[in-house]
């Protein structure tokens, strides 16, 4: 299976060559102001968004550090940019926050979920919510629906 060339998929996606803090091409989605955010900005913002999605909960460091099996000194630099998340934790983060993946992760890439406006991003993440709460047989109406 041969598939598409890589500047034919590069092409689809609208990929751009733009980090300079990278020495080599990193092909990235261009969000809808055009300004790529370079990676360590995206490490910034996912730490924000982790911290502030443990404030909303009323959770202290010392309070949600033992539930990743980790302590308060570990844990801390994973909200504040100084350690890089793998996604086995980011999972595991969202588990013990009761927090989807979106929660966490939208505030970074705002236009992987259609960022031309906060409105649009905050309705979409509201439909994501509402879908996690149908049960099987709404799920599958819905998709039978749509498709």
């Amino acid at each position: 299976m041969a598939g598409p060339s890589l500047e034919q998929w590069i092409s689809d996606l609208g990929l751009q060559v733009n980090d300079p803090d990278v020495d080599k091409p990193v092909y990235r989605l261009p969000p809808p102001d055009g300004r790529i955010t370079l990676s360590a900005a995206l490490e910034e913002r996912i730490s924000a968004s982790i911290r502030e999605a443990r404030e909303r909960r009323n959770l202290s460091r010392s309070k949600l550090a033992p539930l990743l099996g980790l302590s308060e000194a570990v844990y801390a630099p994973y909200e504040t940019s100084v350690s890089r998340l793998t996604v086995g934790r980011l999972i595991h983060l969202c588990e013990v926050l009761g927090a989807s993946p979106e929660e966490l992760l939208a505030p970074a890439a705002l236009h992987l979920w259609g960022g031309e406006n906060q409105t649009k991003v905050d309705l979409r993440l509201a439909c994501i919510d509402k879908l996690r709460a149908f049960d099987e047989e709404t799920l599958q109406f819905s998709a039978c629906s749509i498709g």
